[in-house]
């Protein structure tokens, strides 16, 4: 989501975000979690994350916390790119793969 917002390779790791966010199921889960890292980003300090480590995920609870690793948003630093504007449920698909690991489709508004 954050390649669509900028050229990832020109944000630095600077700081970290915490993220902690509950669901009804799998795909509200990945909704909250998706629409917490936007908020992050929409919100000061406009914080843009260049990667994202999932430290706790409890897929029979419907939890998930997490670090987002990044800095803070500058247009003098950062290329503007495509405004993500929501998260949608639509056509959201989340698949329970082999290893632990799940593959998603998301559709965001732009």
């Amino acid at each position: 989501m954050f390649g669509y917002m900028t050229e990832l390779d020109t944000v630095e790791e600077l700081m970290e975000q915490e993220i902690e966010v509950e669901g009804e199921d799998i795909e509200s889960l990945l909704f909250q979690f998706l629409n917490e890292l936007l908020f992050v980003f929409s919100a000061e300090p406009f914080f843009i994350a260049r990667r994202v480590r999932i430290t706790e995920f409890d897929k029979e609870n419907f939890k998930i916390k997490a670090t987002g690793y990044g800095e803070v948003f500058d247009l003098a630093k950062h290329p503007q790119g495509t405004e993500v504007k929501a998260i949608t449920y639509s056509n959201m698909q989340v698949y329970d793969g082999k290893n632990g690991k799940f593959e998603v489709f998301v559709i965001i508004d732009i």
